[in-house]
Parts: structure tokens; C-alpha cells; sequence
């Protein structure tokens, strides 16, 4: 969590401000890259404070391919209001690789020495939720896992 909060105090000149955005809710969230990419704002339930959308990666292969997120006032901000045309996208990412780039001069930027990545992202939400008491179920559901036993396998140790 410190290294998130280092992260999240430090700027670089010329980012990329929806690559930053879209990186820190993707820490506090977990979806997988596709998933932040393809964000509308048609996925976010103001009123209760949701963001709701199918995990691209099960989409049709997986009852439990829809997510459901619940959303503080933190990342409601990094989400924004929602404008007239609610189909636009929420943080309009570049590709995979251009991210990626963006991220790895950010956190050398901010003097972290570790290789962090969109997906060891995904990894530290769920081992930071599971941290803070977290059961396997809720990761599961949070992450869009097909099966409980996908969770059990990655995070059941890293208590």
C-alpha cells in the first residue's frame, strides 16, 4: 500500500493522464486491462455507487462473467462526471504497449525498484483486499474468476 500511495503522489512530465487514471482505478479495482479499456460510462451506476460490466476475457463462457464493483468517493473522482453521450469511453487508452511504457516511466519515476505491471496490478488488489479480511468469494466475484477454485489456487497462501 505504501508503494501504491508513492505511485499515486508522483507525476511525470508529459503522462498520460488516462493511463494514470485508468492505472489507479485498475489497482483499487482489479479488472483485467481489456476490461479498464472498453469502459463506458454506461458501466457506472451513480446512484448506487456501482461499476457494473462483463469480464471480456469470460464473456459467454462463465455465469459469473459480470463484475460488480463497489465505488467510493476516491474513485468516483478518477472516473469523473458522466457527459451527455454516455457510450464514450471513460478513459480512452492508448494500446496495451503504449500503457504498459507509460506505467514503467512512472514507476521509475517514483524510485520504486519493482517491476509492476498491469497484471501484477490485478495481483495486488486482490492480495491487498484478501489482507484486509477479503474471503475468497468476494475475490472471486470482484476478479470475474469462473471458479472459486481459480482464487483458492492463486491466493489462498498470501495470507
Amino acid at each position: 500500500m505504501d508503494e501504491i500511495q508513492t505511485l499515486i503522489q508522483c507525476h511525470c512530465a508529459n503522462e498520460n493522464p488516462n493511463v494514470r487514471r485508468g492505472f489507479i482505478l485498475y489497482l483499487y479495482c482489479g479488472p483485467h486491462f481489456c476490461n479498464i479499456k472498453s469502459l463506458t460510462y454506461k458501466n457506472v451506476d451513480y446512484t448506487n455507487r456501482l461499476l457494473k460490466f462483463e469480464q471480456n476475457k469470460t464473456k459467454g463462457h462463465s455465469a459469473n462473467s459480470g463484475v460488480i464493483i463497489p465505488l467510493n468517493d476516491g474513485l468516483l473522482s478518477l472516473i469523473g462526471e458522466a457527459p451527455e453521450d454516455l457510450s464514450s469511453s471513460i478513459f480512452n487508452l492508448p494500446s496495451y504497449e503504449s500503457c504498459s511504457k507509460s506505467i514503467k516511466r512512472w514507476v521509475k519515476h517514483a524510485a520504486i525498484n519493482k517491476h509492476i505491471s498491469w497484471h501484477r496490478a490485478r495481483h495486488s488488489f486482490a492480495i491487498n483486499i484478501l489482507n484486509n479480511g477479503a474471503n475468497t468469494q468476494t475475490i472471486t466475484s470482484l476478479l470475474g474468476h469462473s471458479r472459486l477454485k481459480h482464487t483458492e489456487k492463486r491466493y489462498s497462501c498470501s495470507r
